[in-house]
């Protein structure tokens, strides 16, 4: 993903257990850029808040993040919106590669992700809970499915071989 400006990406060194806060300010200018990452026809509003505490080499992110997208039906392939709020609550383990990260880790599914490098970029955490969030296959209420002009039509293996007979005998 490319880095962007929407959220301060934090120095994981001059992180503690005092809480520090990060939002995520998306201008109207950038709604277009985050469409086209977010893969969807507008971005109306969005925006997200989280706090992010370290203690030792554990990281907590607790925030949430809004947003109000314009999608397209999956039924009626029309334009409609979709209106996101989720809370969440991450847990990282800061290492410097992932052959630091403890192999008894890696085998349980409720460890903490390992977060690699000195930096957390606070614009990955809540575009990830964002996508997390979205429904996979948006419906507008009431959508009727597209009809297929083609569907009624009577199709068969020989329709082929009665056009060749009617042009034989021309």
């Amino acid at each position: 993903m490319t880095k962007s400006c929407y959220s301060p990406s934090l120095d994981l060194a001059k992180l503690s257990d005092v809480p520090t806060s990060a939002s995520f300010n998306v201008t109207e200018k950038e709604h277009e850029s985050l469409s086209t990452t977010l893969n969807v026809l507008g971005v109306k509003t969005i925006k997200g808040t989280a706090e992010v505490v370290r203690h030792g080499r554990e990281v907590t992110v607790t925030g949430e993040v809004s947003a109000q997208l314009v999608r397209e039906c999956v039924a009626s392939l029309e334009p409609m919106e979709e209106d996101i709020h989720v809370k969440f609550t991450l847990q990282y383990w800061s290492v410097q590669s992932l052959e630091d990260y403890p192999e008894e880790m890696e085998a349980d599914l409720d460890a903490p992700d390992p977060l690699v490098g000195d930096t957390l970029h606070m614009d990955d955490v809540f575009i990830e809970q964002l996508v997390l969030a979205m429904q996979p296959y948006p419906r507008k209420e009431g959508a009727e499915p597209v009809k297929d002009p083609g569907a009624n039509a009577s199709i068969s293996p020989f329709s082929v071989l009665k056009t060749l007979k009617s042009d034989d005998s021309s």
